[in-house]
């Protein structure tokens, strides 16, 4: 015996998913695109910088190697100069003064070049460390990018399950419509049984004046060759939100003196302040067959159980 439970009712958050959910996509493209650009730009920002300090420690290089050619083409020009002129000590003083001063400037030069090289050297420490807290920041970035991405699965693999499962409600909807319609145009006497009240045959109530709040109103029974479809109002007398979980069984009526264990696979779940349609619907049902309600509060009590005649 297949035995199936619908819930029918609003679902808010399912409903703001639905009708923003071109917006959510969009979002979150927009995120990837632009952590996408950003990361480009550092790239491209750290392959620029790397080759300006190259050119430049190419360029000091080649500054150095001129000033040391420099100096040994100026002791070159000074030790042919001072075998030719041995003879005139003026001109040596002076030419000695001459070398003594090229080598001092030369000395400051290399001085600041090796200044420069070591701000150089500062600069480039600082670009690693700056490389070094980009790169984490990208890391972060790319971990975001990928959560965000479990999350857009997620919302769409739930929106395709929520799709379903409405097709699935609408569907049988239609064929439950369809088929009420034909037993009322085949048989009046059909209908004016659908539309009386169907009274229990058993009934079992908690004698707590908290838990009879909770009760089944505008109960429909319609059977015919073994198909049978309940629905009922989960209704809630008092002012406070109640919950707890109700389910429909089939039953003989041998067996409806049987108690029914509290499980959560075969009951469903309940949250009102007014009212909550439920509804269900039994194939094969044999004639003879009783449908069992039974209502729990959040305490796994058990607080209602009647039992109502299938007449098909």
């Amino acid at each position: 015996m297949d035995t199936n439970f619908y819930v029918v009712g609003d679902n808010r958050v399912l409903s703001f998913l639905l009708r923003n959910i071109k917006f959510l996509i969009g979002l979150l493209l927009l995120i990837i695109t632009g952590l996408s650009l950003t990361i480009a730009y550092l790239k491209y920002k750290q392959v620029q910088e790397q080759e300006l300090f190259k050119t430049q420690i190419e360029q000091e290089k080649i500054r150095s190697e001129n000033l040391i050619s420099k100096l040994k083409k100026t002791g070159v020009q000074d030790s042919s100069w001072e075998q030719l002129v041995l003879s005139k000590s003026s001109q040596q003083k002076k030419l000695n003064e001459q070398q003594a001063s090229l080598i001092e400037r030369q000395g400051s030069e290399l001085s600041e070049l090796k200044s420069i090289l070591d701000q150089r050297e500062q600069v480039v420490q600082q670009f690693q460390l700056e490389k070094k807290s980009t790169q984490e920041q990208i890391n972060s970035l790319q971990q975001k990018t990928r959560s965000l991405q479990q999350q857009l699965r997620s919302t769409q693999a739930t929106l395709t399950e929520s799709k379903t499962e409405n097709n699935n409600i609408q569907k049988i909807n239609t064929e439950l419509t369809t088929k009420i319609s034909k037993l009322e145009l085949q048989n009046k006497k059909v209908k004016q049984k659908a539309a009386t009240r169907v009274v229990a045959v058993k009934k079992q109530k908690s004698k707590s004046e908290i838990d009879t709040e909770i009760t089944v109103e505008k109960l429909r029974i319609v059977g015919k060759d073994g198909f049978v479809s309940v629905s009922y109002n989960l209704t809630n007398q008092s002012n406070t939100r109640k919950k707890g979980r109700t389910g429909m069984y089939l039953s003989s009526k041998n067996n409806l003196g049987k108690t029914i264990p509290y499980k959560l696979g075969t009951s469903i779940p309940f949250r009102i302040k007014r009212y909550r349609v439920i509804s269900s619907d039994f194939n094969k049902v044999k004639a003879g067959t009783f449908v069992r309600i039974l209502i729990w509060n959040e305490k796994k009590e058990l607080i209602f159980d009647e039992a109502y005649p299938i007449k098909q």
